[in-house]
This record gives C-alpha cells, structure tokens and sequence, in this order.
C-alpha cells in the first residue's frame, strides 16, 4: 500500500490533491488541523496496481483462439450464422477444455441425441423415412446388420414396391442376414405384417422416398405412420444446402419423425445441413453413415462425434498434442 500525506488551505484542496496524485480510488486514513496555519493536513493510501496474471491471460487468449477456431470451423460446414451463434454461445462454458470439447458441449446443449437401433430399443417398429435417394434401404440394411452383429433378433418390411428393383434389393439383404421380410403396399397391409412379424423382434420399415413438398405423398406416408404405432426416423443424405435440408426436416417431423439418421458423411465436406436440420426441428440425432460397408458403416451419434466430425483438423491437432504430453 502506497501512503501519502497532503497539506493544503482547505479540505477541499487538500482532496483534489488526493485524486490528482493517488486517483479516485484512494483512501482516507486520518485527516486533521495544522496548528501552525490552520490549514488541514490529509492522509491517503492507495493500492498500487497488481501484476497481471499471467496464467489468466493465457487461458482469455485460449478462450479466445477457440472461439475463433469453433466460429471458423462452423462457417465452413455450412452452418447458418443463427445456428453457430447460438452454439457458440452453448459451447462458451467449456472453452477451457479446448475447442472440440467446447463446441461438443454447446452441441449437447442445443441439439438432442438418440440411441441408435438397436441400443436400448424397444418393441416398437422403427419406420424409415426421407427424400428420394437418401439412403433409406441401405440404411435398413446397416441396422438390420448391426442388430445381427450384436445377437439380437430383427425383421423388416418394405413398403417400396414401386422403385424399381427396391423389394429386391431389400430381399437380397435380408437373405444374406437372415432375417424375415414382408412387403405392404397399403396401410392396412402394414398393420398385418408389423403384426406377422412382431414374435420376430424389433421391425424395421422402409418407405418409398418421398417428396416432402407434395401434400399426396406426404399424406400417402402419413397414412402407412398412422397404420401403426412405429418410430419415425427420417434418413436424410449429408452435404445438402442446410436451408433446404432444415425445410424437409421440419416437413417429415410435421408427421411424426422424431429421429434423424445422417448418410453419405463418408463422401461429403460439409455437413451444415445435418446440424441445422437437427436444430430447426427438434429431431434427435440417433445415427450416422460413415462408410459404404453394411456390416459397419454406422455409428451412434453423439455431442463428441460431431464435433470431431465439424471439425476434423482440430481434432487431429488436440489428439495429437494429448499424445504427446502422455
């Protein structure tokens, strides 16, 4: 503590001396008269300036850096500027931990995440749903495969019957895994295969790709939904424009999707369309297709996974730099 003592005419005086030389901060210790002319005399102390810290000034720059890295790696994803915001701002609590670990807490705080068929399923059947051409029959061979995998009964339905070659394709998975198929055209005819194959374990249905920007499809698939009581996942290929991407998301949850499944993330750059999709409305993501094989092209999808997958660079540099102080 620095002390100072000021003589002056008036108090007035001798306080403008404090601030001037100590600063507004300063503290009165004593004041009193001086007896040989009646001015004052004042006593002040002021606390002199602490050293930076120099541990906090390299965590505000990390904090910084990873702000930067998150905002850049979303950007370049595809992410919209309100969606990257709003994770920034959910990852800023973890900004310590490094930016993947970060941008995965602001990804667990904003978007929801679901088992992935079979982990923890239930009875229910788990219906397949999307666009044309995303990867709905070779995403029902994948979990049909990876049920197979684990010891666990499975069957499926297809209610494509008019995509050429689509029952046979199916068929021919279902051979190579042994499971049980059943085909449906109509609502009615679901009902009775879900109810067939039920004793079977848990049933998988692929649906015909559907536009879901044309009311009778969607109302067509609305219809086989409501025929019984399923899960709705909607499949939905990676690297798509994310505004189109989110517009679909929310058109088959309008119909009951509750859960997104990701394709194609083996074969794209950006997978901003996946995030948004997921954000805008309210899907849980439960799955991800990595790979063209069936016996292990997917994996369950979590706040920590996508995030390395946002930002692979970043991931390799921290995973690296882990190694090496081990």
């Amino acid at each position: 503590m620095r002390i100072k003592t000021f003589s002056a005419a008036t108090m007035a005086d001798a306080m403008q001396m404090v601030r001037d030389q100590l600063g507004a901060d300063a503290i009165i210790l004593a004041t009193e008269r001086a007896a040989a002319n009646g001015g004052v005399i004042v006593t002040a102390a002021i606390e002199p300036p602490r050293p930076p810290d120099p541990g906090a000034a390299a965590n505000a720059a990390a904090a910084i850096g990873a702000v930067d890295a998150i905002g850049a790696a979303l950007a370049q994803q595809g992410v919209p500027p309100l969606t990257a915001h709003a994770l920034l701002d959910a990852a800023a609590d973890g900004l310590g931990d490094g930016s993947v670990d970060a941008l995965a807490a602001g990804l667990a705080a904003r978007l929801r995440f679901a088992p992935l068929f079979p982990d923890g399923a239930e009875a229910r059947p788990l219906m397949l749903v999307g666009p044309p051409g995303s990867g709905k029959t070779v995403t029902l061979a994948k979990l049909a495969a990876r049920a197979r995998l684990a010891g666990r009964p499975v069957a499926a339905v297809t209610c494509d019957t008019v995509r050429a070659g689509a029952v046979q394709q199916l068929a021919t998975y279902a051979g190579l895994l042994d499971i049980p198929l059943r085909r449906a055209k109509t609502p009615a005819a679901l009902r009775k295969a879900v109810n067939a194959l039920a004793p079977s374990g848990p049933v998988l249905i692929d649906t015909l790709g559907t536009n879901p920007f044309d009311a009778a499809e969607m109302d067509s698939l609305a219809a086989l939904a409501g025929a019984i009581d399923c899960e709705i996942m909607l499949v939905l290929a990676a690297g798509g424009d994310p505004a189109e991407c989110a517009e679909q998301a929310a058109a088959f949850a309008r119909i009951g999707a509750t859960l997104l499944f990701a394709t194609r993330l083996d074969a794209v750059r950006r997978i901003g369309g996946v995030v948004t999709a997921a954000e805008t409305a309210g899907l849980a993501l439960a799955g991800l297709g990595v790979s063209p094989q069936i016996g292990s092209g997917v994996r369950a999808a979590d706040a920590g996974l996508l995030a390395r997958l946002l930002m692979p660079q970043a991931a390799a540099d921290e995973a690296a730099t882990g190694r090496d102080e081990a």
